[in-house]
């Protein structure tokens, strides 16, 4: 019983690629508490993105730079707009690794309900 309920509020991820870089490297692994109901600008967060493959969703670890009722701010402009209001319940998300990241300036703003986790730490 408590086994399943760890297991339904925590995860370990698998860092892959280096868009995170420098804070977490390929092969990294962190400890995520699943489906938080809050966020603030410097969480590192767990999305889940459609992917073409198998499985069917991808999951990536960005940065959120904006929640809902937060300005975009200038390094996140692209897709989304410098300036602009985040839409309530939505993210604005980078990578630390700003040259090799798809995140906010390629897709847009994120629904709350795509983030899969909150990255607590690293772990080992």
């Amino acid at each position: 019983m408590a086994l399943r309920w760890v297991r339904r509020r925590w995860a370990v991820i698998a860092v892959t690629g280096s868009s995170m870089t420098p804070t977490f490297h390929e092969g990294d692994r962190v400890l995520a508490r699943q489906r938080p109901k809050a966020f603030a600008v410097g969480d590192v967060v767990v999305l889940e993105t459609p992917g073409s493959g198998s499985p069917p969703v991808r999951r990536t670890v960005k940065r959120v730079v904006a929640v809902g009722g937060d300005t975009v701010p200038e390094e996140a402009a692209g897709l989304v707009a410098a300036g602009a209001v985040v839409p309530p319940r939505h993210l604005v998300v980078l990578g630390d690794n700003r040259t090799l990241s798809a995140d906010s300036r390629h897709q847009g703003y994120f629904p709350v309900d795509r983030v899969f986790g909150l990255v607590l730490r690293r772990l080992g």
